[in-house]
């Protein structure tokens, strides 16, 4: 799958997927804002179960934010969890400088696994209890700096979901409708 297809996917399932869902336009975007909050936390693998879980206990429409958790996978997780774990630490210890060195610490097996053994250690349990265990030891900077970065995301496309769900309903509406006396 190249990428002009792997985009039109991605426009497939925001477009029919969550823009038509049949819900309040507040109660699918409140689901993409949780489902962006919750995409962004050290919870990969539970973050279905936990959206579900939040979606009911908030009133929000439980399919509409399950897309967005896939902003977070095993081949983006290193990337976006360093970007979280760096933003936490600025805010919880901003005169603390992390190393190469604090970092290679912290990876411990789970880097050198990835890079001596391949990608086929992602379906393998050993390396997900070493990606627990490092999720464990840096903690509270990856959380809140994943409730962070999970909340400036959150904010603009709550907005951007409930508009255009009102912009596909208008325009569905407006083509049901005849345009004038000639369309009677």
């Amino acid at each position: 799958m190249n990428a002009r297809d792997l985009w039109r996917r991605l426009q497939q399932i925001v477009i029919h997927n969550v823009l038509h869902l049949d819900d309040t336009p507040h109660r699918i975007a409140w689901g993409v804002f949780i489902g962006a909050i919750i995409a962004f936390t050290p919870t990969l693998g539970l973050q279905i179960l936990i959206y579900i879980a939040v979606a009911t206990l908030l009133g929000a429409n439980k399919l509409s934010g399950i897309p967005i958790l896939f902003v977070s996978n095993p081949f983006t997780a290193v990337p976006l969890y360093y970007m979280t774990w760096k933003i936490g630490a600025a805010v919880m210890q901003p005169d603390k400088e992390i190393t190469r060195a604090t970092i290679k610490e912290w990876l411990g097996n789970t880097g050198r696994a990835l890079k001596d053994d391949g990608i086929g250690r992602l379906l393998e349990a050993e390396f997900w209890k070493e990606a627990g265990r490092l999720l464990a030891s840096t903690g509270a900077e990856l959380w809140v700096g994943g409730l962070l970065c999970g909340i400036v995301v959150a904010l603009p496309v709550y907005f951007l979901t409930r508009w255009g769900i009102n912009a596909v309903r208008h325009l569905r509406e407006a083509r049901r409708l005849p345009h004038g006396p000639m369309d009677r």
